[in-house]
């Protein structure tokens, strides 16, 4: 009965965050959308291929700095760091952050 016994295996460490994006996702939501608009989002899921389907599912967040290679950061408020550009990959929309 102790929380700390449990334990994912290293392939499945990204599995519960995907299924929080999952739940949040236009795929599962329908409130405040038209039905025009949950039809085009669960018709573009199913058309496209596993790697596309899952950008749409967890968007790719990338950060640029100075005098560094790119390198995917974590969807998460410890990524926004001074001096550094993010760019968020979400299939449908890519948004670009810069902090100042």
């Amino acid at each position: 009965n102790s929380p700390e016994s449990f334990r994912l295996k290293e392939s499945f460490s990204m599995f519960p965050q995907f299924l929080f994006n999952l739940r949040r996702s236009q795929f599962i939501q329908v409130f405040n959308n038209s039905p025009d608009e949950t039809s085009f989002y669960r018709h573009s899921l199913m058309r496209e291929d596993c790697s596309n389907s899952l950008l749409m599912i967890q968007p790719a967040l990338v950060a640029y700095e100075l005098h560094q290679e790119t390198k995917p950061v974590s969807l998460d408020t410890s990524s926004i760091q001074p001096d550094r550009i993010l760019m968020m990959d979400t299939f449908f929309q890519i948004v670009i952050f810069l902090v100042k």
